[in-house]
């Protein structure tokens, strides 16, 4: 069974809380400075009362550059996270481009399970450290890159290690799918993972008796499709499935000096309800949103969030980076019916 959440059709500011990506407009992204980072998180968290936890990234063994005990120090135990091995799994392709739950090559693999067995450890330290239910979700990746040369990836691959990672443990937690962009007709390609359509078939055997899912990333799908109606395609194909649990809005540019064209750089919204920090050429309107909030039933969903990130990376004010999130969430509310 999915994770029980707060209706977000409630009009309570209560209901309405959010998963927040903030490693992604954090100073420790581009700095060492320790204090540059409590100040963010401690400011965000102040500012906040709508955050209803991290997505917190797995880098393969910690959570956090500082260690995973500086970020536990910065946590509420009330929250409810979501730990996503996204970033470990890139990570790792990029020092072998064979590592991926789907890949062919068997030490591939194996090194990636490997990876999300560490995952599971860590969710239980959370949980021991927070309390059961620290984290309510895990997502995963359908790595290898498979437009890469020599690199193979399928069905059978993806199924074995989908066996293994359900024989864990993961103490409730529902394990996600988070749907990263494929190679499109052109060859073209961020990460390039298997397909939405691949991934659906192969969790369809799944599905019945286990807790699973797919979650969108607003950007990855645009960024497949070049569109931002692949988002709202996306996420109807796999509602029908009722395969959908997650939906995080990180946005992309069909063209900007900063953020680039069509990159995976968790661009912050458009400029909409008079917000102040925005990104003017940024995808991520507030109409783009309510198609996909029109195209779902986002009260069936286990948790909705934010991922941004703010440019230029070294250089980007704590203010700034705590703004983008502040107004985002603001404009997800504001959508929504309820206001900040």
């Amino acid at each position: 069974m999915a994770v029980s959440i707060c209706p977000l059709d409630d009009m309570s500011t209560e209901a309405r809380k959010y998963i927040v990506g903030a490693y992604a407009t954090a100073p420790s992204l581009a700095s060492d400075d320790k204090m540059q980072e409590q100040n963010f998180y401690n400011d965000l968290i102040l500012e906040q009362d709508s955050i209803r936890g991290l997505e917190i990234p797995f880098w393969g063994n910690d959570i956090h550059q500082f260690g995973s005990e500086f970020l536990f120090e910065l946590m509420r135990p009330s929250w409810e996270n979501v730990l996503s091995c996204v970033p470990g799994s890139v990570v790792a392709c990029g020092s072998n481009k064979h590592f991926g739950l789907a890949s062919d090559d068997e030490a591939g693999r194996n090194e990636a399970l490997k990876m999300h067995k560490r995952a599971n450890s860590m969710l239980h330290t959370i949980n021991d450290r927070f309390g059961d239910q620290s984290v309510i979700a895990v997502q995963i990746a359908t790595a290898p890159s498979t437009p890469v040369s020599g690199v193979n990836a399928s069905h059978s691959s993806l199924a074995r290690s989908l066996e293994e990672l359900l024989s864990w443990d993961w103490q409730n937690a529902r394990l996600v799918i988070e749907h990263c962009d494929t190679a499109d007709i052109h060859g073209s390609f961020v990460k390039g993972f298997m397909s939405l359509e691949d991934e659906i078939t192969v969790l369809g055997d799944f599905i019945d008796g286990n807790n699973v899912g797919i979650t969108i990333n607003w950007a990855r799908s645009a960024i497949e499709g070049r569109s931002v109606e692949t988002v709202v395609q996306h996420l109807q194909q796999v509602a029908q499935r009722r395969m959908l649990a997650g939906l995080m809005f990180s946005g992309t540019s069909a063209g900007d000096i900063t953020y680039g064209a069509w990159q995976d750089n968790h661009m912050p919204f458009a400029r909409s309800f008079d917000i102040e920090h925005y990104e003017a050429n940024s995808l991520l309107t507030s109409s783009s949103i309510q198609k996909c909030l029109n195209a779902i039933d986002p009260t069936n969903l286990d948790y909705m969030g934010i991922k941004l990130l703010g440019m230029p990376i070294d250089k980007c004010s704590v203010s700034r980076r705590v703004g983008i999130n502040r107004d985002a969430l603001f404009v997800l509310s504001s959508l929504l019916g309820g206001g900040p």
